[in-house]
């Protein structure tokens, strides 16, 4: 059996809690998408898709390779943006500093488990962590509310990696934990 599966970092939860208040904001202020709940907030690393459950302690091997280049590190949240653009906006996302650690990461990561026979995602790694989707292709641009709210501003600190399964339901995806995966603590010899 094959689950759909991802490698995302946790984020806090007071920053949680922001990204809530804004996503509320921007429902209230007309925007129409399928907005993220509290329990499937995160930064995604690296979205596999479908890999077979079997395969599941291979990914967690390979992510825990990937983990051991990094040292536990820290980022903070910053912008608002739209993919692919804010005058054609499919998704919203809060946009985090791009601090070399997380790239390092993503990129031994992608590596790591392309050795496993994974495709490398083919468009660069944009760090974010996504708000909604937007439900109307023909949505007209969200920039100018987007240029009005103020982006929950917090330092996420990364401790572990996470990998997860997500389950397709009509209310919305269920997310569940596979494995978490600490990173080293920043003490080193």
């Amino acid at each position: 059996m094959s689950v759909r599966t991802f490698v995302a970092l946790e984020l806090s939860d007071s920053l949680k809690e922001g990204i809530l208040a804004l996503t509320e904001e921007l429902r209230l202020r007309g925007v129409q998408a399928s907005w993220a709940r509290r329990p499937t907030l995160h930064l995604t690393l690296k979205f596999l898709g479908d890999v077979e459950e079997t395969s599941l302690p291979e990914v967690v091997a390979a992510v825990a390779r990937a983990s051991s280049c990094v040292s536990s590190f820290g980022f903070e949240t910053r912008a608002l943006g739209a993919f692919p653009s804010p005058r054609r906006p499919r998704v919203l996302w809060l946009g985090v500093e791009p601090v070399d650690e997380l790239f390092v990461l993503q990129e031994a990561v992608e590596s790591e488990l392309a050795d496993l026979g994974l495709p490398r995602e083919k468009r660069r790694f944009h760090p974010h962590v996504t708000l909604g989707r937007i439900r109307d292709p023909r949505a007209e641009s969200v920039q100018q509310i987007l240029d009005e709210l103020v982006a929950p501003k917090e330092r996420v600190e990364v401790l572990e990696v996470r990998v997860m399964r997500s389950t397709l339901r009509p209310g919305g995806a269920i997310h569940e934990l596979v494995e978490a995966v600490p990173l080293e603590s920043g003490l080193r010899e």
